[in-house]
């Protein structure tokens, strides 16, 4: 597999996360413990993720992404053991547990990153506020010149997570509106 493909993605995730759901439903209201299990350098959520996806997690906020994906030949030749420089990112990993306007900043982070996919995990609150920060970001990708290119590729994909009903959605970017990975719901 030489491309993430967002739908790759999620099943990864959910394939992961689902493995993990005891765990992570008894951390879920700790802030820095469940973000540390998602993204975090030893057992994390997007670790094994990487490994199902033939991928390598480098999770320690390369040039402020949280977590980049990556092939070993996609590292600069010529580095000296411990040494990370990349010059090819297949996945750009965002993970934000505030779920607000906010998110711009981290949706704006990934648009200006060059990789194969960009991922933001978040988890609304209620319905209302989820539709309107979803039009917000949609509206943010829509005015970026290479919108669509990302949609034709389905480059963007968010993840939104849900305590109650243990439920994760997928959607991914495209110019009219925002695609449900139909399927890819699990409770």
């Amino acid at each position: 597999m030489e491309k993430v493909t967002a739908a790759a993605f999620i099943q990864a995730w959910l394939d992961t996360v689902n493995l993990r759901r005891d765990y992570l439903l008894n951390i879920w209201r700790y802030p820095a413990q469940f973000t540390s299990y998602i993204k975090g350098k030893d057992n994390s959520i997007i670790e094994e993720v990487a490994n199902k996806l033939n991928l390598i997690a480098y999770a320690t906020d390369y040039y402020s992404i949280d977590t980049i994906l990556y092939k070993k030949k996609d590292l600069v030749p010529g580095l000296n053991e411990g040494q990370f420089w990349f010059r090819d990112i297949r996945v750009a990993f965002e993970h934000e547990n505030t779920f607000n306007e906010k998110l711009r900043e981290e949706t704006a982070h990934l648009l200006i990153t060059n990789c194969d996919l960009r991922v933001l995990v978040s988890y609304p609150q209620n319905d209302e506020k989820e539709i309107r920060i979803l039009n917000y970001l949609h509206e943010i990708i829509k005015g970026n010149r290479n919108s669509k290119a990302i949609s034709k590729e389905e480059s963007f994909l968010l993840i939104f997570g849900y305590e109650n009903g243990f439920e994760w959605n997928g959607y991914v970017y495209k110019e009219d509106m925002w695609k449900n990975l139909e399927g890819h719901n699990q409770e």
